[in-house]
């Protein structure tokens, strides 16, 4: 796979997500019924996402991960004490889009971590990935789009 690294500027992003603890082999098992969750709470204030889900990684060691899986928002809406309110930072990030299964993902964010070393960056807060494809609308794995950002300084 070619991927094409840079460096863009994000304006900040009000969103509404739900925090959680896991294991890597189970998180494709959580996700989608977490997304399922916020985007019924987005509904039910009156809104619509206002872009593709995403998952933010807190922090990751050994296989455990802290993650939030959340859904951008036009307008600020509130929270619940589960699906919490916040806002995807402004500022530089480090990009870049992986085509194919969620399976090579751990590649493509090594090789993006790399790039971003040999720039004289370094990490400024919580990476995440968007879910470009829907997974339930287009079967063929090999054209399903992530986007990952890695804020950087």
């Amino acid at each position: 796979m070619n991927l094409e690294f840079r460096t863009t500027q994000l304006q900040a992003q009000p969103y509404l997500g739900i925090r959680a603890k896991t294991t890597i082999d189970k998180l494709g098992a959580i996700m989608g019924p977490l997304f399922g969750e916020v985007y019924a709470h987005i509904q039910q204030g009156g809104q619509k996402p206002a872009g593709m889900p995403f998952s933010i990684y807190h922090s990751m060691e050994g296989d455990a991960v802290e993650l939030e899986c959340g859904m951008p928002v036009a307008a600020r809406m509130d929270g619940t004490a589960r699906v919490q309110a916040g806002e995807l930072p402004c500022g530089t990030v480090a990009t870049v889009t992986h085509m194919g299964p969620y399976e090579g993902l751990p590649t493509t964010w090594a090789a993006l971590t790399v790039w971003i070393r040999s720039q004289g960056l370094e990490a400024a807060a919580a990476p995440w990935e968007v879910y470009v494809t829907d997974p339930g609308a287009e079967a063929d794995q090999s054209k399903w789009r992530t986007d990952i950002f890695f804020p950087v300084r």
